[in-house]
């Protein structure tokens, strides 16, 4: 059986699928519309620690993956990000929006063209862009697997 979210934000999506049991698996879909794919997690442990189905929202909302101490729900995000981030096709852009941003600038100094101007300082804009949210989304999931390994050790 899959659930499959589009409603919740990501935080709360895993939250909601650890406190019932159950991991991330995938994301399909592009863009805004994304439907993330959770499986029930094969760790017995998951299921001991599982609310029942149709608990009441005050006894899932106790549960430690909304309150920051579940190791479970941090690796399951940790997960999600790098499942949500494809490496070579981003790369792959960037590669050539550098080798465009290159070109318009020979074009710029040799036509004496300053209309270019405009479209070299906006994707030179847009590439440093992509790369900060890399580098952001890296972080986040390093921090959230040191999170799950630290709640791991602790318990």
């Amino acid at each position: 059986m899959e659930i499959a979210n589009v409603k919740l934000l990501p935080d709360e999506a895993i939250q909601l699928a650890t406190a019932f049991g159950y991991r991330y698996l995938r994301t399909r879909g592009q863009k805004a519309v994304r439907y993330r794919i959770f499986v029930p997690d094969p760790d017995p442990a998951a299921r001991q620690e599982a609310v029942a189905p149709g608990s009441p929202v005050e006894v899932v909302a106790r549960h430690p993956a909304f309150h920051g101490s579940s190791a479970r729900a941090a690796r399951n995000h940790a997960e999600m990000i790098r499942g949500e981030r494809n490496l070579p096709k981003l790369i792959l852009v960037l590669v050539f929006m550098v080798f465009g941003i290159v070109a318009m600038a020979v074009q710029a100094v040799r036509t004496d063209a300053h209309v270019l101007l405009a479209p070299i300082v906006f994707f030179t804009l847009l590439v440093t862009a992509l790369l900060l949210m890399l580098r952001k989304g890296l972080r986040k999931q390093r921090e959230l697997e040191q999170l799950a390994a630290r709640l791991a050790q602790r318990s």
